[in-house]
């Protein structure tokens, strides 16, 4: 309806310009429109900083899924499609048209008011199957039964909550993650685990400590959202740029004592290793980003070679 308002809106301008002499109607206007819309792609620059919309003909054939095998990436004028996982021949090209990841009522909301479609992926189906309003959906390779993962604190692994099994392996979940839980607020580190609003939330919220220059609550707020993160998200570029913010706020911590400051290059270290990895996954080794954060990286290594800090 929205859609219709506008693109009657922009016909009766058109007349109005040009002095009736147009063959306009809304109807027209609104088709045009309509496939206009529905058709463009958020322009990034190589930073993933929003910087307008491009309509790319060719690319606008490739299909949304909410469980997509490639990724769409900027890189000055150039796109890029990236495949984020192994692709059997002869399947279809999918990306996601919406920011993952979200729930299944959140993407629903979105693809329908925004895109005028309902979403039958795999990963729809199943949700809607099962009424699951959650991402996070593991196959138990012991018992084959789906379902969230639990987390074993006194193990520090993450387990199947029907046979017990050890799925920590089969998640990937990095160990720096699963060795720092227990310093965090246990609670909202495992919702953020099985719930992705609350980790959104968790994103959202680390970005405004990290504004307010607040960045010790920044640091312990991030951090649970990453439990969520590398297990939702890994394959996504923003995933590893939010994880190397992380890292900057270490470095920006220099401590109380050469210890600390020793301890802090280290888990900046660490977390900037993870975002290597999953910016790897999506963007060249040339890429901007991959690029500013791999010199961090570096860094951080030269800084404890300064100080013989290097083991």
């Amino acid at each position: 309806l929205s859609l219709q308002r506008r693109s009657s809106d922009l016909s009766s301008g058109i007349n109005a310009e040009y002095g009736g002499n147009t063959k306009f109607k809304a109807a027209d206007t609104y088709d045009v429109y309509n496939k206009l819309v529905v058709n463009l792609f958020t322009l990034e620059d190589e930073q993933l900083r929003t910087v307008g919309s491009a309509l790319i003909p060719e690319l606008s054939k490739i299909n949304h899924s909410c469980d997509p095998n490639c990724v769409l990436s900027f890189k000055g004028r150039t796109a890029y499609i990236t495949a984020i996982k192994d692709i059997p021949k002869d399947t279809e090209l999918t990306i996601s048209y919406i920011p993952l990841p979200q729930s299944f009522l959140a993407r629903k909301m979105q693809l329908r008011s925004q895109f005028n479609f309902t979403c039958y992926c795999i990963r729809c189906e199943m949700q809607r199957k099962k009424g699951v309003d959650e991402m996070l959906m593991r196959e138990c390779p012991m018992c084959k039964e789906h379902s969230h993962p639990a987390i074993n604190f006194e193990k520090e692994e993450l387990m199947c909550p029907s046979c017990g099994k050890s799925l920590t392996n089969s998640n990937k979940v990095n160990d720096l993650i699963l060795k720092n839980i227990e310093s965090f607020d246990s609670t909202i580190s495992t919702r953020a685990q099985q719930d992705v609003e609350i980790m959104n939330y968790l994103v959202e919220e680390t970005e405004k400590l990290i504004v307010e220059k607040r960045w010790e609550a920044a640091l312990r707020t991030g951090l649970k959202a990453t439990v969520g993160l590398m297990d939702w998200a890994q394959n996504y570029p923003s995933t590893g740029l939010f994880i190397a913010k992380l890292g900057k706020l270490y470095l920006n911590e220099e401590g109380s004592s050469p210890k600390v400051y020793r301890d802090n290059i280290n888990r900046a270290i660490q977390l900037f290793d993870m975002a290597l990895k999953c910016l790897s996954l999506s963007l060249s080794s040339d890429h901007a980003c991959f690029v500013e954060v791999e010199m961090m990286y570096r860094q951080s290594h030269d800084i404890l070679r300064k100080f013989n800090w290097l083991k």
